[in-house]
């Protein structure tokens, strides 16, 4: 009786943790980008994301993406952003979901993208991440997804940071370095 008591007031408490102290939510990264759709050929390009802290528990995000594209669709451009909501559910690991407005402009298509997951600050030096998401964009099909990320930090202001994804129509993964602030 005394461990369930123990239990649900740890549970009660996870509201009012404080902050996972080694995770910021304000970081610019410039990424290189490895695409498999599943219906064209691999391709890659560049990518440059953020996330703006906009309180403790808020934040922005946004990027930008340059694909390199054989037949049809040429250098693929899109852009995203949207705001992300965090919450610790223990020492040093916060829930996370993010929600975000889709624009591809090779094709003139838009739509929304959700994600959620956790974020954890596994050692001082290295952070890691798991989530599901889901994307919708007009004239294409669903995409739900599963991705891992991870970054080491060389200092506390700077790292590498490294993300794959499996999803239903395609399979990627991003490299690059990440400034924190």
């Amino acid at each position: 009786m005394k461990r369930t008591a123990l239990a649900l007031a740890a549970l009660l408490a996870l509201p009012f943790a404080s902050q996972a102290a080694d995770l910021s939510y304000s970081w610019l990264e410039a990424d290189y980008v490895h695409v498999n759709p599943d219906n064209f050929d691999n391709t890659d390009g560049v990518a440059l994301r953020g996330s703006g802290a906009l309180s403790d528990n808020f934040n922005v995000i946004a990027g930008w993406s340059r694909l390199n594209n054989d037949a049809p669709f040429k250098d693929q451009k899109s852009w995203y952003l949207g705001a992300g909501y965090h919450t610790p559910v223990a020492d040093q690991t916060d829930l996370f979901t993010d929600v975000a407005y889709i624009k591809n402009t090779t094709i003139d298509t838009d739509g929304y993208g959700v994600r959620v997951g956790l974020r954890s600050a596994l050692t001082p030096k290295f952070e890691g991440a798991a989530w599901v998401g889901y994307e919708k964009l007009d004239h294409v099909d669903r995409n739900a997804s599963l991705g891992v990320s991870g970054q080491y930090k060389f200092t506390q202001n700077f790292g590498l940071a490294a993300e794959a994804r499996v999803a239903e129509n395609d399979k990627s993964f991003l490299v690059g370095p990440r400034l924190s602030f």
